[in-house]
């Protein structure tokens, strides 16, 4: 069961330094507080006062005093004494602060970000890490806590770290940055979230996204996605003049290697060069499982089903994208053979891995 945890974010927003005493947080959080606790820490430091329920500007707030029982109280120090004394447990006047560095942590895992080696912050703002997509394109995340009384600017964000590349900006809520603030940076392009509404407390410690990141992500990762594909000017492989799609035959040997052989000659190739790696777990894309999907069917997959057609389309879109990238030849190296239902490679394919290494695929 996961928590959204409302409350803990408008908390945020409200304390100065998001700290405060364990009792006042309590009272602020009510039941979240059993889940937000896991993000905060003890400073070491106890409270000396306690919060008004009609504060002013005598005698306020309640002072702690000890009693002659060695017991704690809280009592007003107005001459009229306006608030009721309250007693109290000794860890009620404990001051909390939110846990930054637990937060990071959490925030950090749940975009699927390469973190910072330290949290990088600066006033109010925290780098969090980069979410990539492959190896050095990229996009930053930051954490940004104005607080109630901080209204955060433009070039305090740029003094963080904030670039011209896009930026995705994590915010409590989006009523903590001013509305004007908010238009001038998505205006350069940067993507404002706020974590009220696209996160949730697992429960265990850690953060969980309301929806997988590449939907939250969706525009600056188009955006990102388009400067890999325009990266390369020519084609990655090199080969014989004039090559077409029917001449090439590939073999897949193992998980990762792939020979090319066109016209005589041979050529060895892994994901990585061919553009098929995640940048961010450095494992092959799902282009490249698409292709082992074809090799281990020499070339046809089909008859498909229509749930299942749905299913391998974009694989197969992306894997044409790559493969027509790489090689440098026109056309669509996958047809679609409507009559059959079956995708089918203008080229040769197949699958000689060592036969106990090779996956079983279920196509219907």
């Amino acid at each position: 069961m996961t928590k959204p945890l409302q409350r803990f974010r408008t908390t945020i927003d409200a304390l100065p330094g998001a700290e405060t005493d364990r009792r006042d947080w309590r009272i602020r959080l009510g039941v979240e507080f059993a889940w937000a606790g896991t993000f905060l820490r003890t400073t070491g430091q106890r409270a000396t006062a306690i919060d008004c329920p009609s504060p002013g500007d005598d005698g306020c707030p309640r002072g702690v005093i000890r009693t002659a029982g060695g017991g704690l109280r809280a009592v007003c120090r107005s001459a009229v004494g306006r608030c009721d004394a309250v007693e109290l447990v000794a860890d009620e006047i404990d001051v909390l602060r939110i846990d930054l560095e637990r937060l990071c942590r959490a925030l950090a895992i749940a975009f699927e970000l390469q973190e910072a080696p330290r949290p990088i912050s600066f006033d109010h703002v925290v780098t969090l890490g980069a979410y990539a997509i492959a190896a050095g394109v990229a996009t930053p995340v930051m954490l940004v806590l104005p607080g109630p009384a901080h209204d955060i600017q433009i070039d305090q964000l740029q003094a963080a770290g904030l670039g011209r590349e896009r930026t995705v900006l994590l915010v409590p809520r989006i009523a903590s940055l001013p509305v004007s603030i908010q238009a001038r940076l998505v205006g350069q392009g940067h993507l404002v979230l706020s974590l009220a509404d696209v996160t949730r407390a697992d429960g265990k410690g850690g953060v969980v996204l309301v929806q997988p990141v590449d939907l939250l992500l969706h525009d600056i990762l188009t955006a990102l996605r388009v400067r890999v594909d325009t990266a390369h000017v020519g084609p990655i492989v090199a080969l014989p003049p004039g090559a077409r799609w029917g001449e090439l035959t590939l073999v897949l040997i193992s998980d990762e290697v792939l020979l090319l052989i066109c016209r005589g000659q041979t050529l060895r190739l892994e994901p990585d060069r061919m553009g098929m790696k995640d940048g961010r777990t450095g494992k092959p894309t799902s282009a490249w499982i698409f292709l082992q999907v074809l090799a281990r069917t020499n070339g046809v997959l089909g008859p498909l089903d229509r749930d299942v057609i749905e299913q391998h389309k974009k694989r197969k879109q992306a894997l044409s994208r790559q493969l027509a990238r790489a090689f440098g030849i026109g056309g669509d190296p996958i047809r679609w053979r409507k009559k059959d239902r079956a995708y089918e490679t203008t080229f040769l394919i197949r699958d000689e891995r060592p036969k106990a290494a090779r996956r079983i695929c279920s196509h219907r």
